[in-house]
């Protein structure tokens, strides 16, 4: 009799194993969005009821970047592209989740081994959803880009070092109250020490500042660190170029060729 019930014990025995291993699923893509290289992975965390997307650009020796927000509509999303520019090897793209209501920029360089830097926000109601591109600025082998929302509500800079695999950097900030609506970006300011180099560079129209530092080496990235300025308008440095620029860019928009 022993013998039979040690026999239906070890019987037993897999059944147990196979529940102590049985495991929820919490964490689950709930959708995708391809535009050229780039890839947008909607990621649902149904514990924390959070929505997360993840972009990654499609290329060897790439890294995603991700942001997070509250599902506010049951775990629902809808995620598409709403405008993109190209200038030279940077690109830029307006990700939108119109059910919870956040945009992403997100710019890259399209070399291999770059990485997308993403802003994600809140958006503000409006039936205009393009990109505007507003000023560009050069200072040696530092390119910084303006754009805005069509509506005039954010406004974002991107900065990259020209050469190898670089990833920008990007920030974006509220766009108040225009006392130079036509102002560009103006260099006022620079350092160099050793391999580090820091510009500083006046945003004329919204009245910032922004000091953007990045090291002289192939396939650096920059960062930058923006805070308003206080006072009047500052004088440029000598030399200093101005480039003020406004072109309206949705999602069908293509580049021009170069020199046109």
């Amino acid at each position: 009799m022993n013998k039979w019930i040690g026999f239906l014990l070890l019987l037993s025995l897999p059944l147990v194993a196979a529940a102590e291993d049985y495991q929820s699923t919490l964490l689950v893509q709930t959708g995708t969005l391809r535009e050229s290289d780039l890839i947008v992975r909607t990621v649902t965390d149904l514990e924390s009821n959070k929505i997360c997307l993840a972009f990654y650009v499609h290329t060897t020796g790439t890294s995603p970047s991700m942001s997070c927000y509250d599902s506010r509509a049951g775990f629902r999303s809808q995620v598409t592209q709403t405008g993109h520019f190209k200038k030279g090897k940077l690109v830029v793209r307006k990700i939108e989740d119109s059910v919870n209501k956040v945009t992403c920029l997100v710019a890259y360089v399209s070399t291999a081994g770059t990485a997308p830097a993403i802003n994600c926000y809140n958006s503000v109601p409006s039936t205009r959803h393009e990109i505007v591109r507003s000023a560009h600025l050069r200072e040696g082998d530092l390119e910084i880009e303006r754009v805005l929302e069509a509506n005039g509500s954010t406004t974002c800079l991107i900065a990259y070092v020209t050469g190898g695999s670089a990833r920008p950097s990007l920030t974006c900030y509220d766009s108040g109250p225009k006392k130079n609506a036509s102002g560009g970006l103006t260099q006022v300011s620079h350092m160099r020490e050793g391999d580090l180099v820091v510009r500083k560079v006046l945003d004329e129209s919204n009245n910032k500042e922004c000091l953007i530092s990045y090291v002289s080496t192939e396939g650096t990235s920059p960062f930058i660190y923006c805070f308003n300025k206080e006072g009047g308008a500052a004088t440029p440095a000598s030399g200093a170029k101005r480039q003020p620029e406004s072109t309206a860019i949705g999602p069908g928009w293509r580049p021009k060729p170069y020199g046109q």
